[in-house]
């Protein structure tokens, strides 16, 4: 049985040769983008509530450095992902009592209640308060913007609802809430008159002077009939999934080649470089060793 997350259904939505590229043929760039690494330091500076561990995340996923200019890009990071992680442990004390929870549970028909034969749907929700009769999930997110559209989207989010179908599963009862917590990037930049220590200094006191700015909770709801929904698209997913790995010539969206960051494949697409500047990756879902 092959293992499908919503992070890979989020990717067929973006677009189908982006998707086929990642998850059939397994390739990805050969560096790791520094966003997603600070992403994922942070959530094991939150998961073992110690700036320490989120540092050593981030240093396990940069690699070793070499140049004094990549040396200083990298404490820089290092600065940031600090300040992200002490801010919001101090914003925060209430964290859940499960934490990094992966989850591996049958892909159903929404018609006929029907197990999939060829997908599993897997995933890691970032943590559950289980105490008492009612389970609320927790969700934590780094963001460079976060306005009005991006709370909006919550209502509609799929990733909410994937994870809510999937605890209630695992659970065993209704799960309709999320805590969902939004960790801001930094605004600030340093000044041409400072060091990087006084900037990051100053970066630190910020967090914590100014918290209403780079931290928001809100609660998340689900309906029964919204999940029900989640699941029929699910399904349709899954369907086209498969018809991508048995060959299926896969549509090619160009309006996200740009949008929301550069494709990590858009140099490929163009013809700019050949498949073998990417690695090949062994396990298709990584996150889900962690």
């Amino acid at each position: 049985m092959e293992e499908m997350t919503q992070s890979e259904c989020m990717t067929l939505s973006r677009c189908e040769k982006r998707y086929t590229m990642r998850y059939v043929e397994g390739l990805v760039p050969l560096n790791t983008h520094p966003a997603l690494s600070m992403g994922v330091a942070v959530h094991e500076g939150l998961r073992s509530a110690s700036v320490d561990e989120g540092i050593k995340a981030l240093r396990e996923m940069s690699g070793p450095v070499w140049l004094p200019f990549e040396r200083e890009k990298q404490e820089l990071r290092e600065g940031h992902v600090s300040a992200m992680v002490g801010g919001a442990l101090n914003m925060w004390s209430d964290w859940p009592d499960m934490q990094e929870v992966v989850f591996r549970l049958p892909l159903r028909n929404p018609k006929t209640g029907r197990a999939s034969r060829k997908h599993v749907l897997s995933g890691v929700w970032d943590g559950a308060w289980t105490d008492g009769d009612e389970v609320i999930l927790g969700e934590w997110k780094t963001a460079g913007i976060l306005n009005e559209d991006y709370i909006l989207r919550l209502d509609i989010d799929f990733q909410v609802s994937a994870y809510l179908v999937a605890a209630s599963r695992h659970f065993g009862k209704p799960v309709r809430k999320v805590r969902y917590r939004v960790i801001k990037k930094p605004t600030i930049k340093q000044k041409k008159t400072e060091t990087l220590d006084e900037y990051l200094e100053r970066l630190h006191l910020d967090y914590l002077e100014r918290q209403e700015h780079y931290f928001y909770e809100t609660l998340v709801t689900r309906t029964d009939e919204q999940l029900r929904g989640w699941e029929e698209q699910a399904w349709e997913m899954h369907k086209r999934v498969l018809d991508l790995k048995a060959g299926r010539i896969p549509l090619m969206n160009t309006n996200s080649c740009i949008s929301r960051g550069r494709c990590p494949y858009f140099d490929h697409c163009i013809g700019a470089v050949p498949k073998t500047a990417f690695r090949k990756l062994e396990d298709t879902h990584p996150e889900l060793r962690r």
